[in-house]
């Protein structure tokens, strides 16, 4: 009984590596995609920087047309040390997370020296735990066989954003004099962007002076050109326009990782 049981783990051993095998040898660039999703999911949780860019061919290259929420295109060329300073940015930064999930595969080409994969990745990333975006990618990755091993050597790709409540933010600055300013602010808000007006004042209040907006008062330092709020230091700085612009950043601090300002 213990040697057919024996028998019989071993057969079930043997087929699942004998599945994997030829996993391995008739879909490598499905395998290298997913490697590649698993990966970059992995990041900081024991995978490391070099575990993924070891996918990637020395002469890799890659282009990127992003839609974002607004519909406006935006293009991307990358190299291979393009994709190196991008995996740096997420590694450093604690507050960001992303996770891609491989929804389908749309195209499958296989040779046995290269080929081609396409394929729709669902997106999602968050700062500080606030969702950063949320979207859908349509990557055409080519990949080829170097020295045994299978690397990533084009990847085009389309990203389409769906949803961010957090994201870079535009404002139009209108002037009326150098005490008064109505500011026009478009910041991610779901779905689409939403628009804001704000209108501020540098005034005097009780012999300091003081830029007022939002019922909010941050005190303007004559001496120094150190704006505060409630003690906390915003910026710095003896240019009235430029105050405007700290002031701005830390209303909507909560919704615009950088402001654009026109």
């Amino acid at each position: 009984m213990k040697k057919i049981t024996f028998i019989l783990l071993f057969l079930f051993l043997y087929s699942n590596i004998v599945q994997s095998k030829e996993f391995n040898e008739k879909d490598p660039v499905k395998k290298l995609l997913v490697d590649y999703i698993n990966k970059m999911n992995a990041l900081n949780q024991g995978t490391q920087k070099e575990d993924v860019l070891e996918l990637f061919d020395s002469k890799y290259s890659g282009n990127t047309v992003y839609v974002n929420l607004s519909g406006a295109l935006v293009r991307k060329d990358y190299l291979k040390k393009d994709i190196s300073s991008q995996l740096n940015d997420i590694v450093n930064d604690n507050n960001y997370n992303f996770k891609l999930t491989l929804d389908k595969v749309i195209f499958q080409n296989q040779k046995e020296l290269a080929g081609t994969i396409s394929a729709i990745i669902n997106f999602e990333s968050s700062i500080a735990n606030k969702l950063a975006e949320k979207g859908t990618m349509v990557m055409n990755l080519v990949a080829i066989k170097v020295k045994g091993s299978w690397k990533i050597v084009q990847n085009n790709m389309v990203r389409v954003s769906e949803a961010k409540d957090i994201g870079e933010c535009v404002c139009y600055v209108y002037e009326k004099g150098n005490t008064k300013f109505v500011t026009e602010v478009y910041f991610p808000s779901g779905i689409e962007y939403s628009q804001q007006l704000n209108a501020f004042q540098v005034t005097t209040k009780n012999s300091k002076r003081i830029v007022k907006s939002q019922n909010k008062e941050y005190y303007w330092n004559r001496d120094t050109g150190k704006l505060t709020l409630k003690g906390g230091g915003i910026g710095q700085t003896t240019d009235t326009k430029k105050a405007i612009q700290y002031v701005l950043k830390d209303l909507y601090k909560d919704s615009c990782v950088n402001i654009v300002f026109n």
